[in-house]
């Protein structure tokens, strides 16, 4: 009943977001679906994104939490001149939910996620500067090469880290990109903006560029991925990230066994404090070198078997040495038991850095595109082996037309409430949003 009660909460939530949205002349969906030629070239060569979302989440140890958002996103790539392009990706939302009262200053944001120029003087070199999102590995669940992943998310939309990379808060640098014969090779610049709290450039009301957040630390990059014919299914690339007092390398490779069989591999070692030390501000910030690493292996299944369909199945193991090891486990299980809230500062900081709590962790995702008709279904899982707790989400993607699809995800956590996962205090989740693009 209560279950029941929560889902008519989280309908009205959305029906009344978009009402909301009337009130503060912010966009809503068209009545009509069918994009005209002439919308079409007022965009042109951006997107433009509508989505209405509502969601509900189940606590262990309280009532369901429902939210409805409505957003507008304006996205793309473009050129100016044969040398100059533009990308583009920035979103108008806003939210309300069941436990709190609306309110425009806070509940009404302008996320900049990226806003950069490039220049190209030939097919060799291009420039790029401003605001871009700088991605890194090859894995599914967890990408210890990732360099910016970290306090990067704009809101809670998903537990598919692939979907957190492509959809996340962009560094402000600058970058240089040369591709010659079989090279790539990639470097660059990210200041530190020494943004103050309460501004523009901060978190200030409506429209903060979260620059704190990206950009509070000087860094230098480079990448470097070779790809000689004679490699013929195999793909390297090492990598090196250099921020004060914290040098670190990275190396990601995979090899295509079969058409259907891929195996890969990502690495990075950092010198930095582990999770505990870090959150807690202990043992006088030492710091030493630190592995982390996510390996695993992609089966397409055959066409011997599942015909044309598009079904595969990933597995991985990622190993985080700055997590929580097993030793570590009977404290951690006390200190959440007696609410310390240190145990919380912890986890917080895992959480913000995107990377596991738990030395150990596995991951798998089964992915089925097509299984009927258009429409496409995934499902990842999580594990950590020290105590058996983890997530598992589900997702169906259906289009209902050429430029509008509906997505309904449902997440569940296992495990004791004194366990890594378990003590997140979620238990189960479902969302539902309607996309219609320009």
């Amino acid at each position: 009943m209560k279950q029941t009660r929560s889902l008519l909460t989280f309908m009205g939530c959305l029906l009344s977001l978009t009402v909301y949205a009337d009130d503060f002349e912010l966009p809503t969906l068209p009545d009509s679906v069918p994009t005209t030629e002439a919308t079409a070239n007022l965009l042109a060569p951006f997107n433009l994104e509508f989505k209405n979302q509502g969601m509900a989440n189940w606590r262990k140890h309280d009532s369901a939490i429902t939210t409805g958002r409505i957003s507008a996103r304006l996205y793309g790539q473009g050129s100016l001149d044969e040398s100059f392009n533009i990308e583009l990706n920035t979103r108008l939302r806003t939210q309300i939910n069941n436990r709190k009262n609306y309110q425009a200053q806070n509940d009404i944001r302008v996320d900049v996620q990226s806003l950069a120029f490039s220049y190209s003087t030939n097919s060799t070199w291009r420039w790029l500067a401003g605001r871009t999102n700088i991605r890194n590995g090859v894995a599914n669940g967890f990408n210890p090469t990732d360099w910016f992943k970290a306090n990067s998310q704009v809101i809670f939309e998903s537990l598919d880290a692939a979907d957190r990379r492509e959809d996340r808060l962009g560094v402000v640098a600058l970058e240089g990109i040369w591709l010659h014969a079989d090279n790539l090779l990639s470097f660059g610049y990210r200041p530190d903006l020494r943004a103050k709290p309460d501004t523009l450039t901060s978190d200030s009301d409506i429209v903060g560029l979260g620059l704190d957040r990206t950009n509070n630390r000087d860094a230098l990059f480079v990448k470097y991925a070779p790809s000689p014919d004679s490699w013929n299914n195999l793909s390297l690339t090492v990598s090196s990230l250099y921020q004060s007092n914290q040098p670190s390398l990275g190396a990601e490779v995979s090899l295509a066994m079969r058409d259907n069989l891929v195996l890969y591999s990502e690495w990075f070692v950092q010198r930095r404090q582990n999770l505990t030390n870090e959150a807690l501000n202990v043992n006088n910030g030492t710091m030493r070198l630190y592995h982390q690493l996510a390996s695993g292996v992609t089966w397409s299944v055959p066409e011997s078997i599942a015909s044309s369909e598009d079904i595969s199945l990933s597995v991985e193991f990622h190993f985080n040495e700055a997590g929580l090891k097993q030793s570590q486990m009977a404290s951690w299980r006390q200190a959440i038991t007696q609410n310390d809230t240190r145990a919380l500062r912890i986890a917080a900081l895992a959480g913000e850095k995107q990377e596991p709590l738990a030395r150990q962790q596995l991951f798998g995702r089964f992915a089925w595109n097509d299984f009927w008709d258009d429409n496409d279904l995934s499902l990842i899982t999580t594990v950590t082996p020290m105590d058996g707790s983890g997530f598992s989400q589900i997702t169906l993607s259906a289009p209902i037309h050429p430029t509008s699809r509906i997505e309904i995800t449902g997440y569940h956590y296992f495990g004791n409430s004194n366990t890594i996962y378990g003590s997140a205090g979620r238990k189960n989740g479902a969302m539902m949003t309607f996309f219609y693009t320009l």
